[in-house]
C-alpha cells in the first residue's frame, strides 16, 4: 500500500497520521539507541554516597552492608590477593583513602579493605571468593554503576571512563577481580588521565618489599597476615563513648 492509495477521508487521514507515527517511533528508536543509559549492575546497601569525592571510608553501615554481601569472613588467609585502583577526576588522582573495610576503633575488619592511601586492594579470606569491584565500592560506602561513581554520572566523552589493565571495562560493579589487575576510573575527556598508570607498588606489596609488608608470597615463604592496626588513645576513647 502506498500513500497514494489512502483517499482524503477523516478515516484516510487517521491512517496516514498513524503510519507517520509508527515511522518516526521507530526511526527515534534507532537514532536514540546511542543515548541510552548503559546496562549493569549498581552496588546496593545502606550509607552508600552520591556526592562529589573525595569519599571518606563510610563505617556506620559498613557490617550491615557485609552480611549482606555475604563477605566470608577474615580468616587463615590461605586465599590472599591484591589489586591495584587508580580514580582520576579531571586529570587529577583522587585519593583511594587508608582503612576501607578497616575500622580501628571498634577492632572490625573485613575481607575487602586497604591498609594504606596506595590504592592496593586486599581481599584476604580462608578461601577463594568472586570478591567484585562493586563490592569493594559498597565496603567504601561508594555508589558505583556502569555510569556512575559516587556522585560522578555519565559514561564516556567528559564523564566516566573504566579500565581494565588498559583496556575498556564495561559493567564495572559486576567485575569479579584477580591478582594483579589495574584498575583505573576516570571522570572527564578520555585523554586526561593514563590508562596503564605504574603498579610498581602492587609488585612491592607482593613480593613483601618497600614495607609494604602484608603479602602472599615473601622470599618464597608465607606471607605475614595483614593485621589490623592498633587504636590511638584518641580512638579508644571515641569507641567508648
Amino acid at each position: 500500500m502506498s500513500l497514494g492509495d489512502l483517499k482524503p477521508t477523516r478515516a484516510g487521514t487517521w491512517r496516514l497520521l498513524a503510519l507517520l507515527a509508527g515511522a518516526l517511533t521507530l526511526l527515534a528508536a534507532g537514532c536514540g539507541s546511542s543515548a541510552d543509559p548503559p546496562k549493569g549492575l549498581t552496588n546496593a546497601g545502606p550509607g552508600l554516597q552520591t556526592t562529589q569525592p573525595p569519599w571518606k571510608p563510610e563505617y556506620a553501615h559498613l557490617q550491615q552492608r557485609a552480611r549482606e554481601m555475604g563477605l566470608p569472613p577474615v580468616g587463615k588467609e590461605t586465599f590472599h590477593i591484591h589489586a591495584m585502583l587508580h580514580i582520576y577526576v579531571n586529570g587529577l588522582l583522587s585519593p583511594v583513602p587508608a582503612l576501607i573495610g578497616i575500622e580501628v576503633s571498634k577492632r572490625r575488619e573485613t575481607s575487602l579493605h586497604t591498609h594504606d592511601s596506595t590504592g592496593i586492594i586486599h581481599m584476604e579470606t580462608n578461601h577463594r571468593f568472586p570478591f567484585t569491584l562493586g563490592d569493594f565500592f559498597a565496603v567504601w560506602g561508594v555508589k558505583l554503576g556502569p555510569a556512575q561513581l559516587g556522585g560522578l554520572t555519565g559514561l564516556g566523552g567528559d564523564h566516566l571512563h573504566f579500565y581494565l589493565d588498559g583496556k575498556p571495562l564495561a559493567n564495572p560493579a559486576a567485575h569479579v577481580m584477580h591478582n594483579g589487575e589495574s584498575i583505573v576510573i576516570g571522570y572527564g575527556p578520555d585523554n586526561s588521565f593514563p590508562h596503564t598508570p605504574s603498579t610498581f607498588l602492587l609488585y612491592e606489596v607482593e613480593h613483601g618489599l618497600g614495607g609494604l609488608g602484608c603479602s602472599p608470597v615473601h622470599k618464597g615463604k608465607g606471607g605475614k597476615s595483614c593485621q589490623i592496626p592498633k587504636p590511638t588513645p584518641a580512638e579508644k576513647s571515641a569507641s567508648k563513648a
